[in-house]
């Protein structure tokens, strides 16, 4: 198109003139770290959340069976042998409930989240194993006892009166605390006894092929409609959309960069069109209209914006592969639980900086583009003479 070579053609000659390309090196160089800065915090942002997802994939059920409107599961035996027969490889009745712990001797205590474990973790039904953050708030350590009084009653001969067991703290558990985890941990067998559940679990884990997670859980969904199927993403779906607004507001944030480089393409181009007035008024003369003043200064913005988000592609993509691939960054093994900065490039995130790069270059180039095509062509070639 005609434009286009006399777009390539002012641009080209601007090199000549050592402001005009001194500004038009400065719009792309801006654009260029933008866009850069923005790839880097992407993959980087991309890295973490990845090592934070297969961390949740690994240590989460692909599958979580919960009642709908009973306390336990009925059919669990049935819904364990239908997984099965789907491709689940493990599943684990768990037995949940909120009762209340106590140091009889310091007369203190707090409501304690228990869970069921597994019967190597705990070899007697007499031993609990509680978190060192749970133990220190009711100041008992390991081989000592700890009295667990159950939300449910008995009936005696002096009539209700709570369920209520003491056992002899086995081990102190280091896992991090959050509103999900369990301060104490119990045999199934004792855990179901103590919240007497009739030996029927209060939900049930299921692990297997993560990638079948969604058609085994319809397949269930269909067949026991008396629970309630989630998958890894529901269980973990507020954390999901918190990385997500993390990411979100990152790229909105540092986005800001490639606007006020972009703004920066206002001035360069403004200093062009004044340099160009004469050959405008010419074009006009010639037969060119307004709109195609307009769309050849709106290239000539463009190839600057595109120049700019080239040059940072390079180095922005360079970098983060370079500093992923040959762990460039190392982390403290004793602080953090991974050896290094993880980069992650993401073609959808790649794919929308430029897009971002592109859009505000053309949207600060149509201003004074605009302004281009209507000048006033006879007074433009007076200008020259």
């Amino acid at each position: 198109m005609i434009e286009t070579r006399i777009a390539r053609r002012y641009l080209w000659a601007a090199r000549k003139r050592a402001h005009t390309a001194f500004l038009s090196s400065i719009s792309m160089l801006g654009l260029a770290v933008g866009v850069a800065t923005l790839l880097i915090s992407l993959a980087l942002m991309a890295g973490l959340q990845g090592q934070i997802k297969r961390r949740l994939i690994a240590s989460s059920p692909q599958l979580l069976i919960e009642p709908a409107g009973s306390p336990t599961i009925d059919d669990a035996a049935a819904i364990e042998t239908a997984a099965r027969r789907l491709g689940v490889t493990d599943v684990r009745p768990l037995v949940t409930g909120i009762g209340w712990g106590a140091n009889d001797r310091e007369r203190r205590g707090r409501p304690m989240r228990i869970r069921s474990g597994s019967a190597r973790a705990l070899p007697s039904d007499d031993e609990i194993m509680v978190t060192r953050d749970f133990a220190a708030a009711i100041a008992l350590d390991t081989g000592e006892t700890i009295t667990v009084v159950s939300p449910r009653t008995r009936l005696t001969p002096f009539g209700p009166m709570p369920v209520w067991r003491k056992y002899r703290i086995a081990r102190l558990s280091s896992e991090p605390v959050n509103d999900e985890s369990a301060d104490g941990i119990l045999n199934l067998g004792e855990t179901e006894s103590f919240f007497g559940t009739g030996g029927k679990p209060t939900s049930i884990e299921m692990y297997g092929p993560e990638e079948r997670a969604e058609e085994i859980q319809s397949a269930l969904a269909g067949q026991f409609p008396g629970v309630q199927v989630k998958t890894w993403k529901e269980i973990n779906r507020p954390l999901f959309l918190a990385l997500r607004l993390e990411k979100i507001v990152m790229f909105v944030t540092i986005s800001m960069i490639i606007f006020v480089a972009a703004l920066n393409l206002i001035s360069s181009l403004s200093m062009l069109i004044l340099e160009k007035r004469p050959s405008v008024g010419v074009l006009r003369t010639l037969g060119a209209t307004e709109r195609t003043i307009l769309v050849i200064f709106l290239e000539v913005g463009l190839l600057i914006g595109i120049s700019g988000t080239i040059l940072g592609n390079v180095f922005g993509l360079s970098a983060s592969w370079l500093i992923d691939h040959y762990h460039m960054v190392p982390l403290p093994a004793g602080i953090y639980p991974i050896a290094y900065l993880p980069l992650t490039i993401d073609p959808s995130d790649v794919i929308g900086v430029n897009a971002v790069a592109i859009v505000l270059s053309i949207i600060a180039t149509w201003y004074p583009a605009r302004m281009a095509s209507r000048l006033d062509p006879i007074a433009a070639i007076r200008e020259e003479a």
